[in-house]
């Protein structure tokens, strides 16, 4: 006797498991979590950057005094800016010192990112066989052939490896 066909008149499925909702849901929170990670490390770099740029603005008056007199400014005032570190801050940065030449950032500004609020960065001043001013940045290595400008050694900083752009790793 041949088997007959049994045939269902079950509805089909016309849409995703619970178990499948679920499992989506799942990915998409690991891949945000991931991305606001990911989006915290690159706001706290830039945030390092706008310190970094108002650093540059005390190298020029350090390279002045450095050229005018022969000798690296022992501070700010002897540098020709005022003699408040504070007087040079942003968003990020609390105050931009400087040291013998050195110019010291500290971090703390009004939104500065906790993971950097009251830490430093330093950037070095250094003189080669040529005459020309190059900088010592953070955790990178000290330029080849070189003199130090003043008598400040160079100060490694105190912010994370990961924040630091690529020129100060």
């Amino acid at each position: 006797m041949p088997l007959a066909r049994l045939k269902c008149d079950c509805p089909k499925s016309a849409g995703f498991t619970l178990i499948e909702l679920m499992i989506v849901i799942a990915i998409i929170g690991i891949l945000a979590s991931l991305a606001i990670s990911a989006y915290q490390t690159y706001t706290v770099r830039a945030q390092i950057t706008e310190g970094l740029n108002m650093a540059d603005g005390a190298k020029v008056p350090v390279v002045d005094a450095y050229t005018n007199s022969g000798t690296a400014p022992a501070d700010r005032t002897a540098a020709g800016m005022s003699p408040d570190p504070t007087d040079t801050r942003g968003n990020y940065v609390s105050a931009v010192a400087v040291t013998n030449g050195r110019v010291d950032i500290t971090f703390g500004g009004p939104r500065a990112h906790q993971a950097i609020f009251g830490q430093t960065l330093s950037v070095t001043p250094y003189e080669t066989n040529g005459n020309t001013i190059v900088w010592q940045c953070g955790f990178a290595a000290k330029p080849a052939g070189v003199k130090l400008l003043g008598g400040a050694d160079h100060q490694l900083p105190t912010v994370e490896v990961r924040y630091l752009p690529s020129a100060c790793r």
